[in-house]
């Protein structure tokens, strides 16, 4: 996916030019300029993204930046037209502040969805977060399990909180995570480790689940883990975006369900 810094600026900068051009070399003024272009923009963005959805997010950051910029130009536009004819009045700070303050809140909801996407670049996270000089050591694995989010009815809302209650009883130990550091576009190997609260592996499992991309479904990657013996399974996966990942496993025993929750984290491919 390209930057979304240098899409959102890069479309800023083409809708500044095209707004220029027409108001320059037409006949319309700046408020006319403006509904065109933003049905221009509406017009061509909007089918783009259908075609090749960036998800939920991204679109509405897009849209909205870029309407903001066309409503920025029609206002300034109007504006030197209207003094022009004589009948305008000096530009008031209160709209300008107004629109500067969203554009500030849009452009730090920017780079927290490109940070939610990629992940933070290894020099910047170095630097941020410093490796101790002493002690210490770096583990690929994720946190412990997460109940899943509920929103059913009633009734299996309290079925629900049964099973998470023999879950937390059952006591099974699970050691989750990555053989190496996971990277977008290529293989790695995710283990799972399943044994009872005395430390025997659980043999026989149906281990299934999948990983899912937070504002892009379309990206979700249902896997199965093989099992290797002695409570061990594993997959080889490779997952297509860097950044936060979400994981949903169902290990099916017998007539048990265990549910595990998790995220994990992907980093950027280097070239």
């Amino acid at each position: 996916m390209t930057n979304i810094l240098v899409s959102l600026l890069g479309g800023v900068v083409l809708i500044s030019i095209v707004f220029l051009l027409v108001h320059r070399f037409s006949q319309l003024n700046g408020k006319a300029t403006a509904l065109l272009v933003a049905l221009l923009v509406i017009g061509i963005y909007v089918p783009v993204s259908i075609l090749q959805w960036p998800g939920g997010d991204v679109f509405a950051i897009h849209i909205a930046i870029y309407l903001v910029t066309v409503y920025v130009l029609g206002i300034i536009t109007s504006q030197r037209d209207a003094q022009q004819t004589g009948s305008g009045k000096a530009f008031h700070w209160g709209p300008v502040s107004i629109v500067v303050f969203f554009l500030v809140i849009m452009a730090a909801d920017s780079v927290f969805i490109m940070l939610a996407q990629r992940g933070v670049d290894n020099k910047l996270a170095q630097w941020l977060l410093p490796k101790p000089e002493t002690g210490g050591k770096v583990s690929s694995h994720f946190p412990g399990t997460v109940s899943q989010d509920y929103r059913q009815k009633e009734t299996e809302y309290n079925a629900y909180l049964q099973r998470m209650t023999e879950q937390r009883e059952r006591d099974w130990q699970l050691k989750k995570g990555w053989e190496t550091t996971p990277v977008a576009g290529k293989t790695a190997v995710f283990k799972l480790s399943i044994a009872d609260k005395n430390g025997e592996p659980i043999q026989g499992a149906l281990v299934e689940g999948k990983f899912m991309r937070p504002g892009n479904v379309k990206l979700d990657t249902p896997i199965v883990l093989t099992e290797a013996g002695q409570g061990t399974y594993h997959t080889n996966l490779s997952l297509p975006q860097p950044g936060r990942w979400e994981l949903l496993l169902l290990i099916r025993k017998d007539d048990i369900v265990h549910e595990l929750k998790a995220t994990t984290t992907v980093a950027e491919a280097t070239h």
